[in-house]
């Protein structure tokens, strides 16, 4: 099968690889880029060593399952990257997100065909009604959707999306459709024209802090001095959201006084869990195409290099890479 490979930082390449063994193989019929495979593509990652398949925000084709299988050969799915077991202690304390003996999809999705468990597929995939390249948001939107129920906003909430990014995007889509007021910042003046165009507030920094008070704050840029910044500007009791990955040796300068005086409180959140994807995928459904604008741009796989530097150039949204 082909593949697009990371070979190295800044290099992505095509090669043919043989096809994958396992109890249920689905065929890709396109995978978004995600924060992290950008990352991963401009200066490496710890966990994604070369050569890899990096992808894994895919929908695809069944084109192998047992007779068994609540699943057959045609069907049409968008895939869960992985889940928790339901087990370990972190599942059975309320952190499936953080779950120690998760199930994945064999490889990354940048390739014609993938491979996972029976067991994983009865849990991990969600039959389409056909070849919609929309759901491949549903891991994205999962995502956002866990981290919105750890800031735990409200009605009266005026809350400040720090990152005009797919993400930040996704944040204030689900925040409007909640009726919470939202405003986004965003330093590229296309992507605030596009958000605008999109129905979402969108201004610079400077001119959102200038508005007035947010009493919640989500960070999706991965830049510390933003969030050192958004605890002194969130209002006092209020909350804010680590929801872009920082670096594991990035530490945080945070003044006690707010802490302790102001009662700001700081989280974080990484990943999601089976039932957000569930929910993201139900979501997705109920207007699919406010969610496809985001898919700015296509590519095939062959041109995998091009899609990856189009997208550290900031000239897309959300590229999608069809095999």
């Amino acid at each position: 099968m082909r593949a697009l490979m990371y070979v190295d930082e800044k290099k992505m390449e095509l090669q043919e690889l043989p096809m994958p063994e396992g109890e249920v193989i689905l065929r890709v019929l396109g995978c978004t880029v995600c924060g992290t495979d950008l990352k991963t593509f401009l200066h490496g990652h710890p966990y994604f060593k070369p050569p890899t398949i990096l992808g894994h925000e895919f929908y695809g084709r069944v084109e192998k399952a047992p007779a068994d299988s609540s699943f057959a050969p045609g069907d049409y799915v968008v895939a869960a990257p992985y889940g928790e077991c339901g087990l370990c202690d972190a599942c059975r304390e309320g952190l499936p997100e953080l779950c120690e003996k998760k199930d994945y999809v064999e490889t990354g999705a940048f390739c014609e065909y993938v491979a996972l468990s029976s067991a994983f597929a009865e849990k991990g995939l969600i039959r389409l009604a056909g070849p919609e390249p929309v759901y491949a948001l549903t891991e994205p939107l999962a995502c956002v959707l866990t981290g919105l129920e750890k800031m735990k906003t409200w009605p009266l909430d005026r809350v400040l999306v720090i990152g005009g990014g797919p993400m930040g995007t996704l944040a204030a889509m689900t925040l409007l459709e909640q009726q919470i007021p939202v405003q986004v910042a965003e330093l590229n003046p296309a992507r605030r024209a596009k958000l605008r165009e999109w129905g979402i507030p969108c201004d610079s920094l400077e001119n959102c802090y200038s508005s007035g008070e947010f009493n919640k704050i989500l960070v999706a840029v991965n830049v510390a001095a933003l969030v050192e910044e958004a605890v002194k500007k969130v209002k006092s009791g209020g909350q804010v959201l680590v929801f872009a990955g920082l670096p594991r040796d990035v530490n945080l300068s945070i003044p006690a006084y707010d802490l302790h005086y102001r009662f700001v409180s700081i989280s974080g959140c990484s990943g999601y869990a089976l039932p957000a994807f569930r929910k993201a995928y139900e979501i997705i459904k109920g207007n699919p195409a406010r969610y496809q604008a985001l898919i700015t741009h296509r590519f095939p796989l062959e041109k995998g290099q091009e899609a990856m530097e189009i997208l550290a150039r900031g000239e897309a949204f959300k590229v999608m890479i069809e095999p």
